[in-house]
């Protein structure tokens, strides 16, 4: 028993998958993920469609990236789908890694096929990190339902989800693991304290309310300005970090809302967590998400959490918060979250940090599923 134990510990070949390296919560975790597997002495490859995105400059270093320079058709589109497949399984043919991690639905798919190519011997763990609800085409759902099972293990961030992925996807149950998105609380702690310097918060009696993500449709940054507009408190201001392609319409419906003079469009911020330290609420208006970082690490930075009822999942936000208020208010409902947010300003909790799952924990979680 000790012998197998001792095999158990081996350092492995570990490959883990991106599409590249936009500031999105499943990109923070892998790479969080691929630092950890490469401190217990594994050796690791990041491998990416595309190496394009902020991100790239956050590369642990003890990481190998892979840029395997998916070029070509639209993204998303059959070209590239395919152009990613055969430079995969190119990739898997040559290297054979022990194990590959992948994330995000459409490369999750692209990772099937190429194991199914390149390497049919290298244990495939797939990492869902959206919920099947109003997201995915009806063709992509027949995808999934085809090729998922075909791997060693699929990663749900949930319970909701890991229901989902058993029963609407047909992948067993002792294939499931749920291993929450991880947060390395020492990290954030230690950011959220650098110095931030803006105007508003010089003055005594400002009140900050901050969204953070990409301004894509998926975050709904529309219902959050609109909320915002309805708000009966005077004197309150919304600090919204993050880029994307929907920045100027958004900037555009401040000026429509009259908000010009309490909005502030921060832009992309490699360390937003300076924002929710001195903000007195973070607010989420999602229309999906899986497991979302941003509300995970405002738990715990002991910041208050307004959030949508993205899906079932978010009423388990909840068992992280120890305490900390989390409201909710339904997807797209502008009155609603407004109520919301005013209640919350209504009644400021004092700051304690909340108990996200470590990354210490979620590090071994991952070596166990990859591991099989």
């Amino acid at each position: 028993m000790a012998w197998a134990a001792d095999l158990n510990n081996i350092q492995r070949h570990l490959a883990l998958l991106l599409p590249e390296l936009e500031a999105g919560g499943a990109q923070r975790v892998m790479l969080s993920m691929a630092g950890g597997l490469a401190r217990r002495g594994h050796r690791v490859d990041l491998l990416v469609l595309a190496a394009t995105g902020p991100l790239r400059d956050e590369l642990p270093a003890a990481v190998r990236l892979v840029d395997l320079a998916v070029r070509g058709g639209d993204e998303g589109g059959t070209i590239f789908a395919l152009r990613a497949v055969a430079r995969l399984a190119g990739w898997l043919r040559h290297e054979r890694p022990a194990a590959l991690l992948s994330t995000i639905s459409g490369t999750n798919l692209a990772a099937v096929l190429a194991r199914a190519l390149g390497s049919p011997s290298t244990r495939l763990v797939l990492r869902e990190a959206v919920t099947l609800d109003n997201v995915v085409s009806p063709g992509r759902l027949r995808l999934m339902r085809w090729l998922y099972p075909r791997a060693d293990c699929v990663v749900a961030l949930s319970h909701h989800m890991a229901a989902q992925i058993n029963r609407s996807l047909g992948v067993p149950l002792p294939r499931i693991r749920r291993i929450a998105n991880p947060v390395d609380t020492a990290r954030i702690h230690d950011l959220a304290a650098r110095p931030l310097s803006h105007p508003w918060l010089m003055q005594p009696d400002a009140r900050l309310i901050v969204g953070v993500g990409r301004l894509i449709p998926q975050k709904d940054f529309a219902t959050l300005l609109r909320a915002f507009a309805r708000l009966p408190a005077a004197g309150v201001r919304l600090a919204i970090v993050g880029d994307g392609p929907e920045r100027s319409d958004l900037a555009r419906l401040a000026v429509e809302l009259g908000l010009s003079d309490a909005v502030l469009f921060v832009g992309f911020d490699a360390n937003p967590w300076r924002w929710m330290a001195r903000a007195e609420l973070l607010v989420s208006s999602s229309r999906w998400e899986g497991h979302p970082n941003v509300l995970l690490e405002a738990l715990a930075l002991g910041l208050p959490v307004v959030s949508t009822r993205y899906d079932p999942s978010a009423c388990e936000l909840g068992e992280l918060a120890g305490g900390i208020p989390v409201r909710l208010a339904e997807v797209g409902d502008v009155d609603g979250l407004s109520r919301q947010i005013a209640d919350a300003l209504a009644a400021p909790a004092a700051r304690h940090h909340g108990a996200p799952s470590s990354v210490e924990a979620g590090i071994t979680a991952y070596e166990d599923a990859l591991r099989g």
